[in-house]
């Protein structure tokens, strides 16, 4: 039997890793964005000034009106001129109610001479229509529909704000 002879082989340490070359390469590319990019500099904001009132050549704000109508279905016209009385459910199931298309004829002609008004001045008549909870359906179709006959589309509806 041949003896065979052990090679003794030195110990290794930990493999390591030469980042140097990787250190070099992002000190490189550090300086070519550094270079590349360029630098925005300040600018001063150019603003004009707010022209006082009498400098002003803007039309003043247009006409608003204010329609309310009330637990009891009747509308109030700028909370001050009644231009429709109470109505009773019963009534709103009538067919004399929907003949006389809820008897709101003062309010189209008060919403008309509010858009004739506004249309002079170059504007658009603006409308805040608000109304109880438990006003009747059928009454705030009325007004709208009375807007819609005055020619006034800019509606703004708040509910639940009258008693």
């Amino acid at each position: 039997m041949a003896r065979h002879k052990r090679i003794e082989t030195e110990e290794q340490g930990d493999p390591e890793m030469n980042i140097s070359s990787l250190i070099d390469c992002c000190f490189l590319l550090l300086i070519y964005f550094l270079v590349a990019t360029t630098l925005v500099s300040e600018k001063k904001i150019d603003m004009a000034a707010p022209a006082t009132q009498s400098e002003s050549n803007e039309a003043p704000p247009p006409d608003k009106a204010s329609i309310t109508i009330q637990s009891s279905g009747a509308v109030l016209y700028n909370n001050d001129f009644t231009v429709g009385g109470a109505i009773s459910s019963s009534e709103f199931e009538s067919k004399d109610y929907a003949r006389q298309k809820g008897h709101l004829t003062q309010l189209v002609e008060r919403l008309k001479t509010l858009r004739q008004r506004t249309k002079a001045q170059g504007a658009e008549p603006l409308v805040l229509l608000r109304c109880a909870k438990s006003v009747p359906h059928q009454r705030v179709i009325d007004v709208l529909s009375a807007l819609a006959e005055a020619g006034i589309s800019a509606v703004a509806v708040e509910r639940g704000s009258v008693e």
